[in-house]
């Protein structure tokens, strides 16, 4: 799966418990997480600030879609 990124927004990081990876943003999570086939609780999801992944938690995570008026198509 192809993903383009913007630099201008948050990006995630997605890792399976497999070893797939992606990155991606926002808008694309979804996207990304069913492509790579994922599980629940078989992956986990990082968001990069200032060059530094910060594992993201379940609330954080529904607080970004809620805020971005996403619907979250997966469960984390």
């Amino acid at each position: 799966m192809k993903v383009e990124l913007d630099n201008g927004q948050r990006v995630f990081h997605v890792v399976t418990s497999m070893g797939k990876q992606a990155f991606c943003n926002l808008k694309d999570l979804n996207k990304v997480v069913e492509n790579l086939e994922t599980h629940e609780g078989h992956f986990r999801i990082y968001h990069f600030w200032n060059n530094k992944p910060k594992r993201v938690s379940k609330k954080y995570l529904k607080e970004m879609f809620k805020a971005n008026r996403i619907e979250m198509g997966f469960v984390y």
